[in-house]
């Protein structure tokens, strides 16, 4: 299970989303 990564720090929200051949990163700030 390595094509989903969340993450969150401090109000700060990190999705990234990694696949066989297809990269996508994601990153949303709130606060």
């Amino acid at each position: 299970k390595d094509h989903t990564l969340f993450a969150l720090v401090d109000g700060e929200v990190s999705f990234a989303v990694k696949g066989p051949q297809k990269r996508k990163t994601v990153n949303v700030s709130a606060g």
